[in-house]
């Protein structure tokens, strides 16, 4: 790829048509159920079939989001999802439950399996694994070194996606539960009310001490793309159609000309 693959997200369609008169060169979107962003408007069926289109026709990809962790009694369900997607021509599925990735495999062989950045993957070992599972690509942990994703990207043959620009989640992808564990509502299900954005104090300099400023690496771009990731990806599939507009027009910026408009 002689280019990074700027990936947006959508929440709905109207993200989608901005992410895409913006030059991105992908989307990632969910559907009503299993996924990790239960709270978007998200996608049904005939939505997606319309984006997929839409985007086909400006020959931008889309990926879904199937990313919570699956029950056994779920299963057959989620599978059926799956089929639904790739009758809407898909180009790869986001999933964190190897269970499911392995079932999906097997039902459809020639379907990409993305590695979702909730299976908290920042090792080489990691990213072999899952390459011997039969995953093409890995979104990898948020808290990781380019020292670290440089290390991967030389020793495993797996395209590398990173998070440019967003929403940390305390730093630590995948392992925060203290949704589930202070209101019953599960992150890893898609339910995360959040709470790391209430006030807490260690003392009285600062009442949001978990509530961390979002990041943002769009300078590095290019960089990263040197270092051998393949994509770089733009947090908030709950956010704004506008914001979507602006973030991926900065990162599109910043990868063709080095530099983003001040407007």
């Amino acid at each position: 790829m002689n280019k990074i693959e700027i990936l947006a997200p959508s929440g709905g369609l109207d993200s989608i048509y901005a992410a895409v008169r913006n030059g991105a060169d992908a989307v990632y979107v969910g559907a009503k159920d299993f996924s990790a962003r239960a709270s978007a408007k998200n996608f049904t069926l005939e939505e997606l079939s319309d984006a997929v289109k839409y985007c086909h026709t400006y020959g931008v990809k889309v990926y879904l989001a199937l990313n919570t962790l699956i029950f056994d009694d779920e299963i057959n369900d989620a599978l059926e999802l799956v089929k639904d997607a790739c009758k809407c021509d898909i180009d790869a599925l986001i999933t964190q439950d190897i269970g499911l990735a392995q079932a999906v495999r097997k039902m459809v062989p020639t379907l990409k399996l993305h590695a979702s950045t909730q299976m908290s993957v920042h090792t080489l070992s990691g990213a072999q694994a899952l390459k011997e599972l039969g995953f093409s690509r890995v979104v990898l942990a948020r808290e990781m070194s380019k020292a670290e994703i440089k290390y991967i990207a030389d020793n495993c043959d797996i395209e590398l996606e990173v998070f440019v620009h967003g929403a940390l989640c305390m730093c630590v992808s995948g392992q925060c539960y203290m949704s589930a564990m202070l209101g019953t509502r599960s992150a890893n299900r898609g339910m995360c009310a959040q709470p790391c954005r209430l006030p807490f104090t260690s003392d009285s300099s600062n009442t949001h001490a978990l509530s961390l400023k979002d990041n943002s690496i769009v300078e590095y771009i290019n960089e990263l793309h040197e270092i051998g990731v393949v994509s770089a990806k733009i947090e908030g599939r709950m956010k704004r159609p506008e914001y979507v507009a602006s973030a991926v027009k900065a990162c599109v910026q910043m990868r063709d000309y080095g530099c983003v408009d001040k407007e």
